[in-house]
């Protein structure tokens, strides 16, 4: 291989690259849009946030220990009676440094509900951050699939333009023999710049959908090309697995935790205690010096139940439950109905799609005829052009029918929590 053709074949290579890195599709404006959000960032930070919560929930199982001093003046504390020779003089002035160490043994199971709770609460927050995220992947599918309409658009009115143009250029000539008047050509020409004018109001609109698009995904796509997916596989039924179920779900359990954790209160709490120190008096109170002493033992404590308390929460707790339930019935509803209408505008899109096949092939096998027609003045210009317009409203229809059916699919996968 010579070194031309070597330098050839690389610059084919670089084009070819930079071609494909213009080419943006929808999942990658998805992925960069959920990168960029704040609800992606929150996910990570409460990850973080459930961590310290587990370990506060448990702190009180951590040992506690503390360095206590005292220094003081104490009234008298024993007094003997005279029977012995010598009189005791026990001393009045106190000192002394202790260190104290506290272990909880049995907390009644508080720290174990109460880490059990917290990890439910983390999750309903993080699916209701799954919920921000769905709904920014429902509006970058909105912008990115009103791009492609008028992306088709353009180029559509682009096509007619040509064949208006086309045809003013045969007219030209047929004017110059005499054939045919200048009024016809004018009338093409007019129909040309209403055809400019109306694909400069689609750039437009263009430019304001890329502009948010680029916001949302932190990527410049001024110059991207945006290419049209393919329809996304949905199962025609009401199956649905949104997160609201799953949050209702946390909800219910949640509650359940609570009552839990209040009839745990009722449970009795074991503390392993010591305590050691130097000083006087000391726990031999017919000392009379300073010295070391230390205690070591268990502390419970058996709360009395307060039954009319406890069954006033569970009662509370049983309604509130009730009342979720109720609101994920109604939820569950008209999710189904939801999905139930979106299917069957899906079959009313596609049902849309082969009448605009049909329609178009008509209007396709009249073209010929109307071009013929046009060219030997057996048909005005004016029943040219509004032909030529049926016949792009008939393609425009069909093109916005199949993004709708994109679109249509996309937002059933999004009531089904798919996406």
């Amino acid at each position: 291989m010579t070194k031309k053709a070597t330098i050839l074949l690389i610059l084919i290579a670089l084009t070819i690259g930079l071609s494909a890195q213009d080419i943006v599709t929808i999942e990658e404006c998805q992925r960069l849009a959920v990168a960029q959000s704040s609800a992606n960032v929150q996910k990570e930070f409460n990850e973080q946030l459930l961590h310290v919560k587990l370990n506060d929930v448990s702190s009180h199982y951590y040992p506690t220990l503390e360095i206590n001093g005292a220094i003081g003046y104490i009234s008298p504390v024993l007094e003997l009676p005279e029977i012995t020779p010598g009189h005791i003089d026990m001393r009045h002035d106190v000192y002394n440094a202790t260190l104290n160490l506290q272990q909880v043994v049995f907390d009644g199971l508080q720290a174990t509900y109460g880490r059990k709770r917290e990890r439910l609460l983390n999750k309903t927050e993080i699916n209701k951050l799954d919920i921000s995220i769905s709904k920014l992947k429902e509006q970058i599918i909105s912008i990115y699939l009103n791009l492609l309409i008028i992306d088709k658009q353009i180029n559509i009115l682009s096509n007619v333009e040509n064949t208006f143009q086309e045809k003013s250029d045969q007219l030209s000539a047929l004017l110059k023999a005499g054939v045919v008047y200048g009024n016809s050509i004018a009338q093409l020409d007019l129909e040309g710049l209403k055809i400019q004018q109306q694909k400069d109001e689609l750039q437009a609109t263009r430019e304001s959908l890329i502009s948010s698009l680029s916001i949302l995904t932190g990527k410049d796509l001024s110059k991207a090309t945006f290419q049209i997916p393919q329809l996304p596989k949905v199962e025609s039924n009401t199956n649905s697995s949104r997160y609201e179920f799953s949050i209702f779900e946390n909800e219910k359990e949640n509650l359940e935790y609570q009552r839990k954790m209040h009839i745990s209160k009722s449970l009795p709490k074991i503390t392993f205690v010591a305590a050691g120190g130097y000083g006087r008096p000391t726990y031999n109170l017919l000392s009379n010096r300073a010295d070391w002493f230390y205690f070591v033992g268990m502390k419970f404590n058996v709360p009395l139940i307060d039954w009319a308390k406890a069954k006033g929460v569970s009662d509370i707790i049983t309604l509130q439950k009730s009342i979720l339930e109720s609101q994920e019935s109604d939820f569950t509803k008209a999710n189904q109905i939801a999905i139930q209408e979106k299917l069957n505008e899906i079959n009313r899109i596609e049902h849309l799609l082969v009448l605009d096949e049909q329609i178009i092939q008509k209007y396709q096998e009249m073209r010929e005829t109307a071009n013929t027609q046009l060219l030997n003045g057996t048909i005005t210009t004016i029943d040219f052009i509004k032909q030529q317009n049926d016949e792009t409203q008939a393609v425009m229809a069909k093109e916005v029918h199949s993004i709708q059916l994109l679109k249509a699919k996309y937002e059933l996968m999004a009531l089904k929590g798919q996406l």
